[in-house]
């Protein structure tokens, strides 16, 4: 019998509620979300704050809370609880670090769950997660690199496209070389840290951590395929 993602779902239930909250009370998401500054004078709790509200908007939550809920279940089988909140903080913790030294002030989840996808990938390469899951990572990379792209009409052919890449990663995951998923995540990892995303740090950050606990003990592996 499978044991329930505990530690996905007790996140996802911190998460969400301060995340829904903020469009009650929309001084919340500004007192709460990183502000470089604002740390450097003392606040440094935002660090941690900052991870519980959401400043894409309503779109931009919903993409981050559900990503949570995919992801974190997938990688807590493959991983179990102990490595997914390793791999959720050293993805967070990553992604802090290069959002205060681009001087960047926003808020959101999807740096933890950057963390989770890299995670996802290691657990993969290693034999520990099916191809669903080391899919679902490189999808969730294709995703996160539509945030290269600006303005309304650039984003919308740019939610297309990749929103179609996507999707087939997953739907023809058994016909696609095993390796093809890890390089999508290493990749764009890489290509978003050059181009000042803090999304591409949070990846690789998460990557780093699950290949320093691979030699750990760890759970049963799930069957790759």
């Amino acid at each position: 019998m499978k044991r329930p993602p505990v530690v996905t779902v007790t996140v996802f239930a911190l998460t969400a509620i301060p995340s829904l909250l903020q469009f009650v009370l929309p001084a919340l998401e500004i007192a709460l979300r990183r502000d470089p500054a604002r740390v450097t004078d003392g606040e440094w709790w935002r660090i941690g704050t900052s991870l519980v509200v959401q400043g894409g908007g309503l779109v931009g939550t919903a993409f981050n809370l559900g990503s949570l809920l995919v992801l974190g279940a997938l990688a807590e089988r493959a991983l179990g609880p102990a490595r997914w909140a390793a791999c959720y903080l050293g993805g967070a913790a990553a992604g802090q670090a290069a959002g205060m030294l681009l001087d960047l002030v926003d808020a959101g989840n999807s740096i933890g769950v950057c963390g989770l996808a890299g995670g996802l990938t290691v657990a993969f390469v290693l034999g520990r997660a099916d191809r669903l899951a080391g899919a679902a990572a490189a999808c969730y990379a294709v995703f996160l690199a539509g945030g290269l792209f600006g303005g309304t009409t650039a984003v919308i052919v740019a939610t297309m496209l990749l929103g179609a890449a996507g999707a087939q990663l997953v739907v023809h995951r058994d016909r696609l070389p095993r390796w093809a998923f890890p390089a999508i995540v290493l990749v764009l990892g890489g290509v978003l840290s050059a181009l000042s995303d803090l999304h591409g740090p949070a990846l690789l950050g998460g990557l780093v951590v699950a290949a320093a606990l691979a030699g750990t003990t760890r759970p049963t592996p799930s069957s790759a395929r």
